[in-house]
């Protein structure tokens, strides 16, 4: 196809002039020729403009909007509106749900899938969660050299392993951690030292890794967890603090006192299990819960109350619960931060 080479400074210039004349070729990108740009031409153009070298390069075409343009025509039209039409990508793993009735063509949807995403490197088909530490059932659908789920993400400018098939991680909740790392910023300024962090639902560490690069706040952490592949990829992605596998209500027995930031991350538990981690907070100066709870709606009042009363033991400086995120039509993932000193 002809294209004519411009100086690049002035191609929106000539993009317009090309257009507004007829001359344009639609569809087509832009060529990077150095200090030109390469505006492709249609069969209206003349053969010369503006003495204006006019080179013949091939077109740059868009790629498909979706995967599933890139099934056979024939396949997609017999399921047109079936195909699955969102997936989750998780570093570069991606994972989708696919009906029953598709399932033979599972292969057909992995491989759309990654000549879409090139970033990716394999495919799942998610058949649920399953077992004691409610994983993802994930069955690779593109093998690859190691059939391995285990994958880099980057969140807020910080790398860490993770594995969908051995421990839950969500990068939905990305903007919750983030909000964690100026509650740890507040608290170090009102002590006036580094503070020192404990979570005993960590998972493979989201919420730990940004706060373990801050040295000038943070000193020591300590995490867990009871899922034994979630604390293999923690110690990876936390090398220079306590990792353990360990039941967290155990935990006060084992580090009493050894926190002034506790997380509470198990929203269908958190709420039950505070009482028995109020040990693990430091006593003579203000500490702080930040949790998560996955609560009913009109259930929000009641769970305050029970907060309250878990903490009786303390001063409450300040309780919120921000449900700010919607879980479903009746369910709200809900915040929670207890500034606290022990009585």
């Amino acid at each position: 196809m002809r294209h004519l080479s411009v100086p690049s400074k002035e191609t929106s210039l000539w993009r317009d002039k090309l257009a507004s004349n007829g001359w344009l070729a639609e569809g087509c990108g832009i060529h990077n020729l150095g200090n030109n740009r390469g505006l492709g031409l249609n069969e209206n153009a003349p053969e010369s403009i503006a003495n204006f070298e006019i080179l013949d390069l091939e077109p740059i075409r868009p790629g498909p909007k979706h995967w599933t343009e890139r099934l056979e025509p024939k396949l997609f039209g017999a399921h047109r509106d079936e195909w699955p039409m969102s997936h989750d990508q998780i570093g570069e793993v991606i994972i989708v749900k696919i009906p029953t009735n598709l399932a033979m063509y599972s292969g057909e949807i992995g491989n759309a899938m990654l000549e879409q995403h090139s970033n990716a490197k394999v495919v799942c088909a998610d058949n649920g969660v399953k077992g004691e530490f409610r994983v993802r059932d994930l069955q690779i659908i593109t093998p690859n050299k190691d059939n391995s789920t285990k994958t880099k993400v980057r969140e807020h400018g910080h790398e860490f392993w993770v594995d969908p098939r051995t421990a839950y991680y969500s990068p939905r909740l990305a903007n919750e951690r983030l909000a964690t790392i100026e509650t740890a910023r507040k608290l170090s300024q009102k002590l006036g030292r580094k503070i020192s962090v404990c979570d005993p639902y960590a998972g493979v560490g989201p919420a730990l890794v940004p706060l373990a690069s801050m040295p000038e706040i943070v000193g020591e952490i300590y995490a867990s967890d009871l899922n034994p592949g979630a604390v293999k990829l923690l110690s990876q992605n936390l090398p220079n603090h306590r990792t353990e596998c360990r039941d967290a209500r155990q935990l006060s027995k084992e580090i009493p006192g050894c926190c002034d930031l506790l997380l509470v991350n198990l929203p269908h538990d958190s709420i039950e299990h505070i009482p028995d981690l109020l040990g693990l907070l430091k006593s003579g100066h203000e500490v702080v819960i930040r949790g998560w709870a996955i609560l009913a709606i009109d259930s929000l009042e009641e769970a305050e109350n029970t907060i309250r009363n878990a903490l009786s033991e303390f001063e409450i400086l300040s309780l919120t619960l921000d449900a700010n995120r919607s879980y479903s039509p009746s369910d709200t993932y809900a915040c929670i931060q207890a500034n606290i000193i022990r009585k």
